[in-house]
């Protein structure tokens, strides 16, 4: 926009230039070489025969100006600069006759321009070269526009970067907050608005790293101070005697173990945002071992292993995201089988966790992503669930880059599908 407006104005200058400065004065230049040719003109009629060649010496050497009287030169009509069409109208305004400016060569190749005159009966062609006439305003016009034009977009190249710099520093660091990494500080330097800005986001950033440290802290210490009576309750369970109530003891028995699981699931995502060491592994044979641990505990999976690929991830993040997905997969089927596929793209793998489950309603996709969140009709205290599974796969997926997609499944249930880019 900036270049745009400064090469508009600068057009906007040369045609006002052109209009109230080089145009009058190529008039008025016009007008006097017009007066000097007709002047020129009608002293060579008056002067004698015998003293024409002379006169036309001294014109030629102090005024550039050549007289060829009547004779007939191979011209044609040519004229690129406005001047010339000032100067026909200037002679037309002294003598009164329409005169056409015609253009022919020397033999050492320089452009002559010429005028008939009807000077008392007698035709007289008188011209002047071309150097007569030193200006080159399309030149000059063509120069001036693309320097002027150069010289803008360079300075509105380096005024926007200024400006942008810090912003992509910015923007950068505000993705990282999305995908839960902790901000980097931004060097506050740049105008006085963006100077602000940055010290507004490096505070904010400080606060959002106290805030993370801050709150392992305190989970790491509420999962400690909660765990000793638990531990408690579970020894004091142990020696209650053998008339207790049996139903009464296996609910306790239940509620601790819960609790045991909820407390592990929240410490878990509460770690989610610290990025693990990225390695190469193979996503085949990752997903064939947990597979068969899912086996190996009762779930009914379906598996078929492919070709080895390799990428490079978190190998921790990415299993604790395919067993969330495949425990919630299996947890919800209803004992049908779960199918898991796996494609090997050139820029790209995906996975896909298929159950048969009762399905997730469309305007409900993105809630069950939100720790705690339920759905009634399968996720409840008595299918174990704590709404926290999901909620920790998407972020552990956001902080290492991998996409997360739920989708309903034709026929009933829902497929999830895990897509890692290659690096």
């Amino acid at each position: 926009m900036i270049a745009t407006v400064s090469i508009a104005y600068l057009l906007f200058a040369l045609t006002v230039i052109t209009y109230f400065m080089l145009a009058p004065v190529g008039r008025q230049s016009a007008d006097d070489l017009a007066a000097l040719m007709v002047f020129s003109a009608n002293e060579w009629v008056k002067t004698k025969t015998e003293d024409r060649i002379l006169f036309e010496q001294n014109l030629l050497k102090n005024y550039q100006l050549h007289i060829a009287a009547g004779q007939q030169l191979d011209s044609v009509d040519f004229k690129p600069l406005p001047y010339y069409y000032f100067l026909e109208s200037a002679l037309k305004k002294r003598t009164g006759q329409d005169v056409q400016l015609k253009i022919s060569q020397d033999e050492s190749g320089t452009d002559w321009y010429w005028a008939n005159l009807i000077i008392n009966d007698a035709n007289v062609r008188i011209g002047f070269s071309s150097s007569h006439i030193n200006a080159q305003p399309p030149l000059v016009l063509i120069l001036l526009l693309v320097v002027g034009g150069l010289a803008t977009l360079a300075t509105a190249a380096a005024l926007v970067r200024h400006l942008t710099t810090p912003l992509e520093s910015l923007s950068k660091n505000a993705l990282r907050i999305g995908s839960g990494e902790e901000p980097e500080l931004i060097p506050e330097t740049g105008p006085e608005e963006i100077l602000h800005l940055a010290q507004s986001f490096n505070k904010m950033a400080v606060q959002v790293k106290e805030l993370l440290s801050n709150r392992t802290t305190l989970l790491a210490g509420i999962s400690h101070d909660l765990r000793t009576p638990l531990a408690r309750i579970q020894l004091s369970l142990e020696m209650l005697p053998d008339n207790a109530d049996p139903v009464l003891v296996a609910g306790i028995r239940g509620d601790v173990n819960q609790m045991n699981c909820l407390i592990g699931q929240f410490l878990e995502l509460s770690k989610t945002l610290e990025k693990g060491e990225q390695q190469s592994i193979d996503v085949v044979e990752t997903l064939d071992d947990l597979v068969h641990c899912g086996k190996r505990g009762g779930a009914n999976i379906q598996w078929q292993p492919a070709d080895p690929c390799q990428i490079t991830s978190n190998p921790m993040a990415l299993r604790r995201i395919i067993v969330n997905l495949l425990e919630n997969a299996v947890r919800y089927s209803n004992g049908q089988t779960v199918e898991v596929l796996y494609s090997c793209e050139p820029e790209h793998v995906k996975i896909k966790i298929m159950d048969r489950g009762p399905g997730i309603p469309a305007d409900k996709i993105d809630a069950v992503f939100r720790p705690f969140y339920r759905l009634d009709q399968s996720r409840n205290i008595e299918t174990g669930g704590t709404g926290l599974g999901l909620s920790i796969a998407q972020q552990l997926a956001e902080i290492n880059h991998i996409k997360i997609q739920l989708h309903t499944r034709e026929g009933g249930g829902t497929v999830a599908e895990i897509t890692i880019e290659k690096v």
